[in-house]
């Protein structure tokens, strides 16, 4: 069940990766034109990391470690992007900095091993995201966008992001302390908030119609 999940959240992830490049042009001018290259890596990401292990017979847990780092580290600079006000957009690169000084000092210092999965540091990573997110969208509700806001592509994005860092959250702060045979539980839950993203980034790409620059 497990395996079979993961490979339907995989799937429609490079489904989410093609949609995003054909309608590429919506993305251009934006802060968005980098969301496609960002997705094409989670592509080589999630494809590569089963590869590791039964080609090479190399424990994946590092690819991940590396790549979830570069996961919150683009979306803290996408949403430094479409920020508008000057205290946030310091609070983003300070809270960035912080993030990225405790990542690198708890998995290159303190932890067991490079095989070892940053637990604490990612889930302070998506608890920023969650609130830069939340933040950004604050902003454009008190703007004339509310108006549209269904029509920009950051809007779905936005909401994505919610859905993939608000639903796992929660088990990911407990994860040492929750049983071993309950983890399959744990990265279903997982599956469902990445299925949920991407199908609000499909449907952002699909029918926005308006640019957010």
């Amino acid at each position: 069940m497990n395996l079979e999940y993961g490979d339907i959240s995989k799937f429609i992830l490079i489904i989410t990766a093609i949609i995003a490049t054909i309608y590429h042009k919506k993305q251009l001018g934006t802060p968005l034109r980098f969301l496609k290259y960002y997705l094409w890596y989670a592509v080589v990401l999630e494809v590569g990391a089963p590869l590791l292990w039964t080609i090479f017979g190399i424990g994946n847990t590092w690819w991940y470690n590396v790549g979830i780092n570069i996961e919150i580290l683009f979306y803290l600079f996408l949403f430094y992007q479409y920020i508008e006000n000057k205290k946030t957009m310091n609070f983003i690169l300070i809270g960035g900095v912080i993030y990225e000084a405790y990542f690198l000092i708890n998995y290159l210092l303190l932890s067991e091993s490079w095989n070892t999965y940053q637990n604490i540091p990612f889930s302070i990573g998506g608890f920023l995201i969650i609130l830069i997110v939340f933040i950004f969208l604050v902003e454009m509700f008190r703007s004339d966008k509310i108006l549209y806001i269904t029509k920009y592509l950051i809007f779905w994005v936005s909401l994505g992001l919610l859905f993939y860092n608000i639903i796992p959250l929660p088990f990911f702060v407990v994860r040492k302390i929750i049983p071993s045979d309950l983890e399959v539980y744990l990265m279903n839950i997982q599956f469902t908030a990445n299925i949920l993203m991407y199908v609000s980034f499909i449907y952002g790409f699909i029918w926005s119609t308006m640019k957010y620059k």
